[in-house]
């Protein structure tokens, strides 16, 4: 995990995450659960598009910096039937 670390006056610690992609499950009360992270974009949309396959699930890729920016968002049931359909 890539962060960096600012000490600010009166000995407080800043601490920011670079670069980091966490994926999050639509849960069954509309709320986002975060579930895994990767240090790339490409990678966690992959993940992204795995488990909405395997689960069924709708999943959201989003940025550490910025959580309310969804990067993609992947629906199971939508992607399960364009892979049928193709395969």
């Amino acid at each position: 995990m890539h962060s960096c670390c600012t000490h600010l006056p009166s000995g407080f610690t800043l601490i920011l995450i670079l670069g980091m992609y966490f994926i999050e499950r639509r849960g069954a009360d509309r709320q986002w659960i975060r579930e895994l992270n990767f240090k790339n974009e490409f990678k966690a949309v992959i993940g992204a598009r795995r488990k909405a396959i395997s689960t069924l699930g709708t999943y959201r890729v989003v940025h550490a910096l910025w959580p309310n920016q969804v990067v993609c968002y992947v629906d199971g049931p939508e992607l399960a039937k364009e892979v049928v359909t193709k395969g």
